[in-house]
């Protein structure tokens, strides 16, 4: 790695941390010039725009959220207790850095009001663990423990998109009614995990 790498990397962590406490939308290129200890100048000779800068952060989080999912998910997922083990993982997540989710949402937000559509890179790397789900399901059909569904696809996607979301809602707020703040919110994504995983769960 060159000195200039490194300079890159460091503006990158700087920033990201700043995205992680505030909203994205509110911290400004001098400010992470500050905390990086560079000029202003030095950051848009790393990233011509915000937005650039914005996408880099958001790779290396999804980066260290991957390293988060492949811990707890060491080794080949395989049948039921693979696919459990897999979306279980979206809550130990949620216990150990919240931040993590709150920045995703700030981040859709953000691509959104900015109309940001350069992100194949992002979201190629969604998909990194959605072919061992597969796989996992696979065998457990084989195996009988993973009831058969028609479009197993679809079904990865509509389940992440579900839980992710909620991770990102509950991450973000505290909620409006009372209802929002009566309730624990681990509690909440578990139950949410327990309802895909009964709806995968072949019948004994």
């Amino acid at each position: 790695m060159t000195i200039m790498d490194a300079k890159r990397n460091f503006v990158i962590d700087s920033a990201a941390n700043l995205f992680l406490e505030r909203q994205i939308a509110t911290v400004t290129v001098k400010e992470i010039a500050k905390a990086s200890g560079v000029g202003e100048a030095t950051i848009y000779r790393y990233f011509s725009t915000k937005h650039e800068l914005v996408v880099a952060c958001a790779l290396k989080l999804q980066s260290e959220t991957e390293m988060m999912f492949s811990k707890y998910n060491s080794g080949n997922l395989k049948g039921f207790k693979g696919i459990e083990k897999f979306y279980r993982t979206f809550l130990e997540a949620f216990k150990k850095r919240p931040q993590l989710y709150h920045f995703l949402s700030e981040f859709d937000a953000y691509c959104i009001s900015n109309n940001i559509d350069n992100l194949d890179e992002y979201a190629d790397n969604m998909d990194r663990f959605k072919s061992a789900f597969i796989t996992a399901y696979n065998e457990g059909v084989n195996e009988g423990s993973v009831r058969r569904i028609e479009n197993i696809e679809l079904f990865y996607y509509s389940t992440t998109h579900a839980i992710l979301s909620l991770c990102k809602k509950l991450a973000s707020c505290d909620g409006v009614l009372r209802q929002d703040k009566a309730i624990d919110k681990g509690a909440e994504i578990e139950t949410l995990i327990n309802t895909v995983l009964f709806s995968l769960k072949a019948a004994v």
